[in-house]
């Protein structure tokens, strides 16, 4: 008989594996709320974007910020010429006109008066407001 022999036991092993199974359970959860919170920054990453182009437009307005009528001027603005990618679908966001966001990575723009506007995006499940000014 071999007495000698070198290698795990079955329950060496077993338990290896629950080891590894602990530690996944943990860690799957905190791995999606962070790919969670890492799509809401980009959100706030596209409306800074968005606010950039804003601004601009009401530079070269004599500081009247855009209406809906404006869209294009703004979007023409934009890196790209186009609404930066909606980072929970992966298609392209919608800039919604005088309208607040609806879904997950959208966002919406309105001109309270010529010299304040509210921006706002839809995060995972709540909107996110940015209020500016040119005050």
């Amino acid at each position: 008989m071999l007495r000698n022999s070198k290698g795990f036991t079955l329950i060496e092993l077993m338990i290896v594996v629950l080891i590894i199974g602990i530690l996944a359970a943990i860690a799957i959860p905190n791995f999606v709320s962070m790919q969670d919170r890492a799509r809401e920054g980009s959100v706030k990453s596209n409306m800074h974007t968005v606010q950039l182009a804003v601004e601009d437009f009401a530079v070269q307005n004599d500081g009247v910020y855009p209406v809906a009528a404006n869209a294009a001027a703004v979007t023409a603005l934009l890196p790209g010429g186009a609404i930066p990618d909606n980072p929970f679908s992966g298609a392209a966001a919608t800039l919604d006109w005088a309208a607040a966001p609806t879904t997950a990575g959208n966002m919406g723009f309105s001109a309270a008066t010529t010299t304040t506007y509210n921006l706002r995006g839809f995060g995972k499940s709540a909107i996110l407001t940015l209020q500016l000014s040119n005050q």
